[in-house]
């Protein structure tokens, strides 16, 4: 904890400006109390964390409010509060919602508009998640969640990396264009994770891009949608590991023709070199379904082929009973994904797996889809 109030009720936030022998002093002249529970607080001046509050004892708050921070976290909280105050905001660092018994990192209010930021350096749950939103956004706040910059070195540019779940669960979409925005208080920078492709697993493509922490702006910096010469570098890059993925199933995978790909495979005729560009492309959303593009795409066709559907037929009716007979993820947005590609199939006026597509025209409408623009064909 960074704030705390005296006896006198006045509200006193730590900052790493304040000299230690000057907070030595103040600790034995004054006392500090928690401004949840009001209980006597300690202030604490160590070697390794810069100085912060905390409990005596434990205290129902301290489990509620997570007060055993990490010193990156007390760091970064500091480091933004300062950002958001030299961008001229009315920002207000750990203040109790009393309304919503939460305490966000920050609440900055702009334009009669009220915005929590939430550094996030520990694990947290996707229903914790939800229920943290729902309170602030049911009170009128817009909710904005920093996860702390894995300790990983990343290059800058388009490259294929590695999003653990916890991390997938601050994504946030803009125009179909997916990214993710952490901030990493050791170097003092934000670190892009943009225009999100998935590929299998918890592995993507992606341009990462990197912002000093005062060059940072409000509201939040949003990066810009691929060039057409970038998003040819990732559909090379997708179609290379789509080669090796398929490779991998076919040459090492021990579960034959169990494996829902090698079937759909077996069952359409179809091998590494039949089969069509248009069955594994990248579709946004697609780590919705929790397989690959390939798989799910193929078992897509493999589902028309065996209950004598044509894709002219396909509908949301359809789409559940194919999600549910290929034991994919019975949700809204994995209805919605596979309802894109049928959308595309459409566009490039497939009929039947055994057409074939020009490469170009193929490019050109997966560029469309991913930017959300009218495409030249």
């Amino acid at each position: 904890m960074l704030v705390a109030y005296t006896e006198q009720n006045k509200r006193f936030v730590l900052n790493s400006s304040i000299p230690k022998t000057t907070l030595k002093q103040l600790r034995q002249m004054e006392r500090f109390y928690c401004p949840q529970c009001k209980e006597p607080l300690l202030l604490k001046i160590g070697t390794f964390k810069i100085p912060h509050f905390a409990h005596y004892s434990k205290k129902e708050c301290e489990h509620r409010f997570s007060e055993r921070e990490s010193e990156q976290h007390l760091l970064g909280k500091e480091q933004l509060y300062q950002l958001f105050h030299y961008l001229g905001l009315q920002v207000e660092i750990e203040p109790y919602l009393s309304e919503l018994k939460q305490r966000p990192d920050l609440l900055i209010e702009k334009e009669n508009r009220r915005f929590a930021i939430e550094f996030q350096c520990s694990p947290i749950t996707l229903q914790r998640l939800k229920e943290r939103n729902f309170g602030y956004k049911s009170n009128g706040i817009v909710p904005f969640w920093i996860p702390k910059t894995p300790n990983k070195s990343y290059q800058k540019g388009i490259q294929i990396i590695s999003l653990n779940k916890q991390l997938q669960l601050f994504k946030m979409t803009v125009d179909r264009h997916s990214y993710i925005m952490e901030y990493n208080p050791i170097v003092r920078q934000f670190l892009y994770m943009t225009n999100l492709m998935h590929l299998y697993g918890n592995r993507f493509i992606s341009k990462v891009q990197v912002i000093p922490r005062m060059k940072q702006q409000f509201p939040f910096y949003i990066p810009k949608q691929l060039t057409e010469q970038e998003f040819k570098q990732y559909f090379i890059l997708f179609n290379r590991v789509k080669h090796n993925y398929l490779q991998s199933v076919l040459f090492v995978n021990k579960k034959g023709v169990h494996h829902l790909l090698l079937r759909s495979l077996y069952e359409l005729r179809l091998n590494g070199q039949t089969l069509p560009n248009y069955i594994g492309i990248p579709i946004h959303g697609s780590e919705h379904l929790k397989v690959s593009p390939l798989e799910w795409q193929a078992a897509l066709f493999y589902f028309l082929h065996v209950t004598k559907k044509s894709l002219a037929q396909i509908n949301q009716t359809v789409i559940l009973q194919f999600i549910k007979w290929a034991k994919l993820p019975e949700t809204n947005f994995a209805i919605s994904v596979v309802r894109d590609y049928c959308k595309i199939l459409e566009s490039l006026s497939i009929e039947h797996y055994r057409q074939s597509i020009h490469y170009e025209e193929l490019f050109y409408q997966l560029y469309s889809h991913f930017l959300a623009i009218k495409t030249k064909y």
